[in-house]
């Protein structure tokens, strides 16, 4: 009976894997249930037994890939030989990595897109990564403040500073993708770390 279980989450996990390079590919219009069960080679059956839908679908795509980010935040937030600073850094350059360089977080443009058809994708990926990533973040940056090393911000104004540029650089990536010169326009590694040390001469303390 276990390893029934084992099976049936490794199928899924398949499923998911494959429909997300298939989004990627063909975008979500252009993605049928059918296509996905062909590509998986089981049965629309099959594929229904997983997944009601290809809202649903692609909802868990969406969370399921953004898991490994929330796991990497929670373990920097308990990391108790890391400075805030050093926290918060690390913090953004793996929202940097998940939301550019991951396949999944490449789907940004397509989240936006399928979100106005489908409001209960914008719903579940915001309660499921958005909010939960944000409280993260923002427990780091209490835990700064109260070690007199960040100053007190707005949470509002800082999260739109924080992932508006993060987000607007994995749009521009993907809609410029086919340049040869994709990196010259929009390279990550130096403009994460402009965007990073702007964040921080922002909220560090004077004190």
């Amino acid at each position: 009976m276990g390893n029934g279980f084992v099976a049936a989450e490794t199928r899924r996990e398949e499923i998911m894997r494959v429909s997300t390079g298939l989004f990627l590919e063909n975008g979500f219009a252009a993605t049928s249930m059918s296509k996905v069960a062909a590509a998986c080679k089981i049965t629309k059956a099959s594929l229904y037994h997983h997944f009601t839908g290809k809202d649903e679908l692609f909802i868990a795509c969406v969370t399921h890939g953004y898991t490994p980010a929330l796991d990497d935040l929670r373990a920097l937030e308990n990391d108790q030989s890391l400075d805030p600073v050093t926290r918060l850094r690390e913090a953004i350059s793996v929202l940097y990595e998940m939301t550019i360089k991951s396949e999944v977080g490449r789907m940004s443009p397509l989240i936006a897109e399928v979100s106005r058809a489908f409001p209960n994708v914008a719903r579940s990926f915001h309660s499921d990564y958005i909010g939960p990533q944000q409280e993260i973040v923002w427990r780091m940056i209490a835990d700064g403040v109260d070690q007199k090393v960040f100053q007190p911000v707005d949470r509002k104004s800082f999260f739109h500073l924080l992932f508006g540029p993060i987000v607007t650089l994995s749009l521009s990536r993907e809609m410029f993708t086919s340049f040869e010169d994709l990196e010259d326009h929009f390279p990550v590694e130096p403009l994460k770390q402009s965007h990073t040390d702007a964040l921080l001469k922002l909220i560090r303390s004077c004190a």
